[in-house]
């Protein structure tokens, strides 16, 4: 087993990862959660566009919209561990992409 395989093995088996997937599955069974999500999406797009023109009024608008949508989202049963576990996967990922770059630097050093 390469240590690439080991590295993928690991993350797959992580306790968060396996939970974090889990959850997925029942949101994605969920058409109605699955379609504010994707709504939910697409603001946050529009709220980036937004910032990057310095359209100040259309951030306001698309701010408010992409709050008062996450809140009903979050309000599903389940979603606050489903994002609290993205966000802590997301850094361990993020951590995991550091230890290699500076591993990778090392060597061409």
């Amino acid at each position: 087993m390469t240590e690439k395989e080991k590295l993928i093995q690991m993350i797959l088996e992580n306790e968060s990862i396996q939970r974090y997937r889990r959850i997925e599955e029942l949101i994605n069974g969920n058409k109605e959660l699955k379609a504010k999500i994707g709504e939910l999406k697409s603001i946050q797009k529009q709220l980036v566009n937004a910032k990057e023109i310095g359209k100040t009024e259309a951030i306001m608008t698309f701010q408010k919209r992409y709050d008062l949508l996450l809140e009903s989202i979050e309000e599903y049963p389940l979603m606050s561990d489903y994002l609290a576990l993205q966000s802590d996967i997301n850094e361990m990922l993020q951590t995991i992409v550091s230890i290699i770059e500076d591993g990778i630097e090392k060597d061409f050093q």
